[in-house]
């Protein structure tokens, strides 16, 4: 555990600062009178995956629906073939934000978050918190960036990273460790960390990947292997 957790997350962030871009997404422009339902989206999209993924995610999304309605009734398998199968937890992704949507119509009539511009934020949070299958990531972005709420959105990939650089205590969950960053962070400066903090993820994530990417094999042949030689059963 870190002897001061707020004084490691601050020198984090300055060093993040320093070489970590913020986010640079657009918004799905389903309907552009919808800036909170756009952002929600969008959330859905980076939840558990990279900016870039989400990214290219963005006009695939929009060729295929034309408005959030339809979004909201599209079939789960429809989803997954915008998004396409290799997405990260494609389909459970596209059942929570099927069921969010559903359940936003249900209590509204409509498919509309803009309601909440004109409600209390602490109230505006535990409304987007309360919809049926959303992530606390998706609650806490959407919050923090669409209404301006002190709130830290937290994922798997992101708790891992903060526990890796040993900034944070192993045994905290992704609600501990938000409730730590909002406790760190002060008023208005949890945005620009949260883009900083997602590029960070984005960067772990592009080099694990990349040391993972398989070498590609020679043209060349080399000698005959000894008869007795055998393929190991799942080898390349």
């Amino acid at each position: 555990m870190a002897s001061d957790p707020t004084k490691d997350i601050q020198s984090l962030l300055k060093k993040l600062a320093k070489k970590t871009p913020g986010e640079a997404l657009v918004r799905p422009a389903i309907d552009d009178e919808q800036p909170i339902l756009a952002c929600f989206t969008e959330s859905f999209l980076l939840w558990e995956a990279t900016s870039a993924k989400a990214a290219a995610a963005v006009p695939k999304l929009e060729r295929a629906v034309v408005d959030y309605n339809e979004l909201r009734v599209c079939l789960p398998d429809e989803l997954v073939e915008v998004l396409g199968e290799r997405y990260p937890r494609v389909e459970e992704r596209v059942m929570r934000m099927r069921a969010s949507l559903n359940d936003l119509f249900r209590r509204e009539h409509a498919v509309s978050l803009e309601h909440l511009v004109n409600e209390p934020k602490r109230q505006a949070r535990a409304y987007l918190e309360s919809l049926e299958g959303v992530p606390a990531y998706v609650s806490a972005r959407t919050a923090l960036l669409a209404l301006g709420a002190h709130a830290a959105p937290v994922d798997e990939r992101l708790l891992g990273a903060l526990k890796n650089e040993d900034v944070i205590d192993d045994g905290l969950d992704e609600e501990g460790a938000a409730s730590l960053l909002e406790r760190s962070i002060r008023a208005g400066e949890l945005a620009e960390a949260h883009g900083h903090f997602q590029g960070w993820a984005d960067s772990l994530a592009d080099n694990s990947s990349s040391k993972r990417a398989p070498r590609k094999r020679s043209k060349t042949t080399t000698k005959k292997t000894s008869a007795k030689t055998t393929k190991k059963p799942g080898a390349r």
